[in-house]
């Protein structure tokens, strides 16, 4: 007898990317394959002092990093998705972000926040294989979840 879950798939799941630092100019992403979600961190800072307890060192919370991100898609050159992803390495600022996660195929979860798209590597072209391309972006925000709801 199989056991119920909860897992999902990620079937449905969308990225979405701004032309700016705001939500209001998002744009999806088009034949996204895969992506990778901000997955803090939080510097280790020393605090030892010469009179530490027990003779151990001691450490305090630092600034927090939102790591890199990387978005794997099916490369189609010159379409509107990847001249918007070469504007965005090119221009090198800040710009929203949006993910937007399944829950059984249903979109339930949103996660925004700022990243700079730091790479984009078109991939290779082979006769057998389809050509992929993934894009790098820093984090470079605070990140913010909350219930997907539709766009208006």
């Amino acid at each position: 007898m199989a056991e119920d879950t909860e897992a999902s798939t990620g079937y449905a799941g969308e990225v979405w990317l701004s032309s700016d630092d705001t939500v209001a100019n998002l744009y999806e992403l088009v034949e996204v394959v895969s992506f990778s979600l901000p997955s803090d961190t939080s510097e280790r800072v020393e605090t030892t002092h010469l009179k530490s307890p027990n003779r151990r060192r001691q450490y305090t919370s630092g600034m927090i990093d939102g790591g890199e991100i990387e978005v794997t898609l099916n490369f189609r050159p010159g379409t509107d998705t990847d001249l918007a992803i070469e504007d965005a390495l090119s221009g090198g600022d800040a710009r929203a972000v949006r993910f937007n996660i399944p829950e059984t195929g249903v979109l339930a979860w949103t996660y925004d926040t700022l990243v700079v798209v730091t790479g984009y590597d078109k991939g290779e072209v082979t006769a057998d294989g389809k050509m992929e391309a993934t894009v790098t972006m820093a984090v470079s925000g605070a990140v913010t979840g909350a219930a997907y709801t539709p766009p208006v």
